[in-house]
């Protein structure tokens, strides 16, 4: 309904409950996720939510990354963890600063400013190489006046691929480094830091670019069968121990999970991905045997 109405769909506190949060993403239905601070101003963003977050970016399901405190009580101060969305080339309005995040150039931050592209591109773009890939520059610029950043990092596939470390009293850098992706891959900027006093954490993370090698696809089938098997965990709650919704609305969740079960799974047997089934997902397939 918040499509339907011009809106932007974000998945707060990603990735809790892990109820329906798969099947939304799968089935096209959010556009952004919570780089959460889960209530602790001091730890940064959660690895627990970029884990997940990693896992549907790398079978090629895009979300971008924005800010969430899922501020609870007086504990948590409003904006502790930001999102900041570009906008270029037109007026800045509502619409377009929507716009902007749905497409994903935007970063979430504890304090540093980020700007971060891709031969070019800024974060949220799609790029296309010929088969085969190639060599891609990645160049960014971070900057900060109140938390410390100690660590640059450039993400591949979930896997840190580059580390610029910075001194303690560094509050800017620049910095470029080429890549070579050999697949249909995604690439983002994470930065490390904190006070003195306190662990380092992540502080920010970068919307990812999407690039798209030639005869490709984005696909790790690890993490394609933990999505697939959050989805079949949503369906064995509400046939299980949920308290029954009336008919029509049962039967509109249900139909909701097992068509988005029914997209990961006949994708994983379009790439020949052996998996195990639960018991109420059990059927005969040439693709289950060993």
């Amino acid at each position: 309904q918040c499509k339907e109405q011009g809106g932007v769909v974000v998945l707060p506190h990603f990735p809790n409950p892990r109820c329906e949060g798969a099947a939304s993403i799968v089935l096209d239905y959010i556009d952004a996720v919570e780089m959460t601070s889960w209530g602790d101003l001091y730890s940064g963003i959660n690895p627990y939510s970029l884990s997940d977050w990693y896992r549907y970016l790398n079978c090629g399901y895009f979300v971008a990354a924005v800010g969430g405190t899922d501020k609870m009580s007086a504990t948590t101060a409003v904006g502790t963890v930001r999102t900041y969305a570009l906008v270029e080339d037109e007026e800045f309005t509502y619409d377009a600063w929507k716009g902007a995040v749905r497409s994903g150039r935007t970063f979430a931050t504890y304090g540093p400013l980020m700007e971060f592209s891709v031969e070019g591109h800024p974060m949220g773009s799609r790029i296309e190489i010929p088969a085969g890939g190639g060599m891609l520059n990645a160049e960014w610029h971070i900057a900060t006046v109140t938390v410390p950043f100690s660590k640059i990092e450039l993400v591949v596939n979930g896997e840190t691929r580059d580390v610029v470390s910075v001194l303690p009293d560094q509050r800017e850098a620049f910095g470029s480094v080429s890549v070579r992706v050999d697949r249909s891959s995604w690439i983002a900027l994470r930065v490390r830091g904190g006070y003195a006093d306190k662990r380092e954490a992540i502080l920010a993370h970068s919307s990812p670019v999407m690039v798209k090698v030639a005869g490709t696809e984005f696909f790790a089938a690890a993490d394609a069968i933990t999505i697939l098997e959050q989805i079949e965990g949503a369906i064995a709650f509400i046939d299980t121990i949920a308290t029954r919704a009336e008919a029509k609305a049962y039967k509109a969740v249900k139909v909701t999970l097992t068509n988005a079960h029914r997209a990961i799974h006949n994708r994983m047997h379009n790439m020949g991905v052996y998996h195990d089934h639960s018991p109420l997902n059990e059927h005969d397939h040439p693709h289950h045997k060993q």
